[in-house]
């Protein structure tokens, strides 16, 4: 069975991001019982309480190390993490799943020893990866999130994150939460955007071929010039964003919502493959220029 070894150095005083500064704090801190604690507040709402910012990224530096080279199907199937030498206790990390509770959420246990006795607690599979996905993508992309790492909904918390002029490829953003987000510029083909939010986020000049939108909420995005040629954007909300000049060749519009605050001014729409839902209670028309008969 793979195991991921890190030993971080002098990790005692990185695991004092939340503490006082008093050597009592620091003890209770760096015991086996805090060092479990910190890892299962860490683990449950992607962050903790700090005074201590520079701290709080060297822990999170020590932990995505401990993470980089384990993917989630391997983890779930019984590879384990360890991180060694946390003064002087051994952290394992682990989820099995037992064949009877497959449908069950997979709950991960968190295992600190020291001179030969064990503590452990356990949280939530689904929670805990997210946080490890977070933790990938924070480094990948140089990402500045001074926030909780999960928003209070459990997803990935990439709210205000300037990610302009990226190549993001291929990515899977699938649910999290990207609302004001600025991609303006980046490379989205075959992003996987799927239950995600997106509410106000500035995607113009971006590239969305072929990316994975299905019940997206786009309301009030800004996707002028967006290539979106053949992406997927299946009961995706369109509320009030702006399609200027987007390109929405191939398009599958099936059941996506689009109230009349949607303008689609110039927008290449041929081989769409669904009609946009137009319809509202204002009884407002758009404008002359684009009759609600060109625009499909």
């Amino acid at each position: 069975m793979p195991i991921t070894n890190t030993s971080p150095e002098n990790i005692l005083k990185y695991l004092h991001a939340a503490g006082t500064g008093t050597k009592e704090a620091m003890k209770n801190s760096t015991s086996p019982r805090g060092i479990l604690e910190w890892l299962v507040n860490f683990f449950t709402c992607g962050g903790v309480r700090r005074s201590n910012e520079r701290c709080f990224q060297e822990v999170v530096e020590k932990l995505t190390s401990a993470l980089s080279h384990v993917n989630k199907d391997a983890f779930y199937r019984g590879t384990k993490i360890f991180m060694e030498d946390i003064n002087g206790c051994t952290t394992c990390l682990s989820c099995v799943t037992v064949p009877e509770y497959e449908n069950k959420a997979p709950m991960v246990t968190i295992e600190v020893s020291k001179d030969g006795k064990t503590i452990a607690s356990e949280v939530d599979g689904d929670t805990f990866w997210n946080v490890c996905q977070m933790l990938k993508l924070i480094r990948k992309y140089n990402i500045q999130q001074e926030d909780s790492l999960l928003t209070e909904e459990g997803k990935l918390n990439l709210r205000g994150v300037y990610l302009a002029y990226k190549d993001l490829r291929n990515e899977n953003f699938e649910n999290i939460d990207a609302s004001s987000t600025d991609f303006y510029g980046s490379n989205l083909s075959g992003v996987n955007f799927s239950g995600a939010n997106l509410h106000g986020a500035t995607m113009a000049y971006t590239s969305l071929v072929s990316a994975n939108m299905a019940n997206t909420d786009m309301s009030g995005a800004n996707l002028t010039n967006a290539d979106m040629t053949n992406a997927n954007i299946f009961c995706a909300d369109l509320t009030d964003a702006v399609l200027c000049n987007a390109k929405l060749t191939g398009v599958n519009l099936k059941d996506a919502k689009a109230v009349s605050g949607n303008r689609l001014p110039e927008a290449g729409l041929s081989d769409v493959q669904h009609r946009l839902d137009t319809q509202d209670n204002t009884n407002e028309t758009p404008p002359s220029l684009l009759p609600i008969s060109d625009w499909l």
